[in-house]
């Protein structure tokens, strides 16, 4: 095997370690420790906003051609973006105790639609309807914390969304506004994590907490400017 197929393996075995990240999320969440679900998930999310690039860069459909890294990638975000989610949203109680089985279903449902569709991605690489993010949206769920309720709404309109033709903006590879939607995730990931694990109470907490909240708004805005083309 020469250098250049052994690369191209090893972009296949680098999304791999996504799923270990994955597993130790799911250790972490059975140990009630959610900062290192976090980090974990947060690994993960890395792992699978580089791979693509380095799967470009070595040409992994030609050089790798029996794994299909298409296929390896939607299995090991479906586990991490919406399976670990799912567990922690019922273990931690972020929806009512009553319903959270049901919703956590749809989840699940709704979420296969998404990995499913061809027409996940537009053709300038928004995606198309709510991708499936369930691991920030209960990252949102945790920094904010909001009540059970708010949750529970939060949820339900993602659900509706992932049918509709919404556009939301993919950090690395939109065509229009590239530049400013990779500085702006940047931010949002420094700023997150800093939250994730500093004292709410601490005046760093409150001004990093207001970068995060303008990232936010935003990456909402130019999904909004280009769902209805404004």
């Amino acid at each position: 095997m020469n250098k250049t197929v052994l690369r191209a393996y090893s972009v296949h075995i680098y999304t791999t370690i996504g799923m270990v990240c994955g597993f130790f999320a799911l250790a972490a969440v059975y140990e009630e420790n959610l900062k290192d679900a976090f980090f974990y998930l947060g690994l993960s999310l890395f792992i699978d906003g580089t791979d693509g690039f380095l799967a470009r860069r070595f040409e992994v459909k030609k050089y790798a051609p029996r794994i299909d890294g298409v296929i390896l990638d939607a299995i090991v975000d479906y586990f991490n973006y919406v399976i670990v989610p799912v567990i922690i949203i019922i273990k931690f109680q972020f929806l009512p105790a009553a319903i959270s089985y049901p919703i956590c279903i749809l989840i699940l449902v709704a979420s296969c639609y998404t990995f499913a569709n061809i027409n996940q991605k537009t053709k300038d690489n928004y995606f198309n309807g709510f991708p499936a993010l369930w691991n920030l949206l209960i990252l949102y769920f945790y920094i904010l914390q909001t009540e059970q309720i708010v949750n529970l709404f939060v949820v339900i309109v993602s659900l509706i969304c992932t049918f509709l033709p919404i556009k939301y903006v993919h950090p690395l590879r939109v065509k229009n506004y590239r530049f400013l939607a990779i500085f702006l995730f940047l931010v949002w990931g420094i700023t997150s994590v800093i939250l994730i694990y500093i004292n709410s109470k601490e005046f760093l907490y409150q001004s990093v907490f207001w970068v995060w909240v303008i990232a936010n708004a935003l990456i909402f805005l130019v999904s909004l400017k280009r769902t209805f083309k404004f």
